[in-house]
């Protein structure tokens, strides 16, 4: 396998020490010991398994300390940052993925007609695929794991977790503290990049969860599909903010600062685009523009307001997307420069912005807040539907019931009003997108059908055989005729039909008892 890039801590570019990527018989042993530990953890009541979710809850915050020193050197983002987004809801979370998980379990009972079905019952229970991969990029590398290992282990399956190359150490953490807590062999890794990956899904494995790129998303959507298993990719956005002239100007501005640039924007749900109604779009944005200038960058004493670009091929992106949008006639607000420090970047506005820049196009994941000014609504809605993906969209306005019907116009998995990407953090919502954000569903009973198919238990109690089995003479023809009089609403025929039922049953009795 290829070895993981060198790294270096995006704020002030300090090695860290390397990280060697997985042997293939490395990959091919975390799949076997996950396959040999799986039984017995789904054996277990799932009120255990819940409880020893908790237990793992717990040790991560126990052990906090050492999981942020990990995440600060491999993201450059500031301690405050990192506990406020990845340690904080950790027991909240677990408390909601095990309330969507007693939902999504449950067995279901069918309801039989006891005249029709006489002795028989019927239910679908919920049963663990078996081993789950979970690939997870770099921009959240605890909480991205979260949506699925929990529903996956509640699940009762083992799984294998594969973090992104970037920050290998951050995934190993939490990998160690749950083998410190779980059976052995329940949650187990592997580290490296593509041809990592690729052998992972190459392996024997049951099911796989991903998050990246659309190019690598749709390769994996291929094999999964050659393989039959399952999978659940999420790939990307370009969220979009509708802002209309009636809103809330000051919360407004915080709002959209908030979820166009925190962890520097490197967020699948960043607010990258923002449609405001011209007759406050002046307004708007100078006030957006002297918030963003008011923003600290790492590296500084902690807190920092912002993290830096996690990567170089980010900060790139980010350089090519301003430098597109300002020869195409954008204004620059605020930012639009390197700090000259490792990989920060500044906050960036960019007003007078149209479709035709690849800012407004393509996916930024940096501090880049691109405003373009629409004459209404309806033509914000137009604009904001007009593109590739669809994972938030959020619309603010003063007037809740109109927010609401604007936002539904919404071409996304998730519509909000005067908030966005908050549902992230929820549990029990379903996380997903439409277009090329992909049908992948994290979160919630709804994403269970990654992680476990449903099997049929049938039991029948009967002392009598049914009376449509074998042999198919003459009264088995009258008893369908009279079956489907029946449907037709004649209620007339139901002694005829007992008559029939009656001498059927003998016959059928007969036949069973023929030597």
């Amino acid at each position: 396998m290829d070895a993981l890039p060198s790294i270096k801590n995006p704020a002030d570019a300090s090695p860290l020490e390397p990280v060697p990527a997985s042997s293939q018989d490395r990959i091919t042993s975390a799949v076997a010991d996950a396959r040999a530990a799986q039984p017995a953890w789904a054996a277990l009541p799932l009120a255990d398994r819940a409880e020893l979710l908790r237990a793992v809850g717990r040790a991560l915050l126990e052990d906090r300390e050492a999981g942020l020193e990990l995440m600060c050197s491999e993201t450059g983002r500031g301690k405050t940052e990192c506990l406020m987004s990845e340690f904080v809801g950790i027991v909240d979370m677990i408390d909601s993925a095990i309330r969507a998980g007693n939902k999504a379990l449950a067995p279901e009972r069918i309801a039989l007609s006891k005249i029709n079905y006489p002795g028989k019952r019927c239910t679908v229970e919920m049963v663990p695929r078996g081993v789950i991969a979970i690939i997870a990029p770099w921009n959240y590398p605890l909480g991205n794991f979260f949506k699925s290992l929990f529903p996956a282990l509640l699940s009762g399956n083992a799984v294998v977790l594969k973090p992104s190359e970037h920050t290998p150490r951050t995934g190993a953490w939490l990998a160690d503290v749950c083998a410190k807590v779980l059976p052995k062999g329940v949650v187990n890794l592997v580290q490296g990049g593509g041809d990592v990956g690729q052998a992972l899904l190459d392996a024997p494995i049951d099911a796989v969860v991903f998050t990246g790129s659309v190019a690598t998303g749709r390769r994996i959507a291929v094999r999964a599909a050659e393989k039959l298993i399952p999978c659940s990719i999420e790939l990307g956005g370009k969220d979009a903010a509708i802002v209309l002239a009636d809103c809330n100007l000051p919360r407004t501005i915080a709002g959209v600062l908030q979820w166009g640039l925190h962890n520097a924007g490197q967020n699948c749900a960043a607010i990258e685009r923002v449609y405001v109604e011209e007759s406050i779009a002046d307004a708007f944005v100078a006030g957006l523009g002297a918030a963003a200038k008011k923003l600290s960058v790492a590296p500084q004493k902690d807190p920092s307001d912002l993290g830096p670009l996690q990567n170089e091929a980010q900060l790139e992106t980010v350089q090519r997307h301003i430098a597109d949008a300002l020869e195409k006639g954008a204004k620059l607000i605020a930012g639009g420069k390197a700090t000259g420090t490792g990989l920060g970047f500044s906050p960036t506005v960019l007003d007078k912005c149209h479709h035709n820049m690849q800012v407004m196009r393509e996916e930024t994941f940096g501090p880049v807040i691109a405003v373009m000014r629409v004459d209404n609504a309806d033509q914000a809605v137009e604009r904001a539907n007009d593109s590739a993906y669809g994972l938030n969209g959020s619309v603010w306005t003063d007037d809740v019931e109109r927010g609401e019907a604007l936002a539904r116009q919404l071409e996304v998995g998730v519509c909000l009003v005067n908030n966005h990407a908050i549902t992230g953090i929820l549990a029990e919502t379903p996380w997903t997108g439409v277009k090329e954000t992909g049908t992948g569903v994290a979160s919630s009973r709804h994403a269970y059908p990654t992680f476990v198919r449903p099997r049929t238990v049938f039991v029948d109690r009967s002392s009598k055989p049914d009376p449509w089995w074998m042999p198919a003479n003459e009264d088995l023809k009258s008893l369908s005729e009279a079956l489907v009089t029946k449907a037709q609403g004649s209620f007339g025929v139901v002694f005829t039909l007992i008559g029939l039922i009656g001498k059927r049953v003998k016959a059928i009795q007969e036949l069973g008892s023929s030597q």
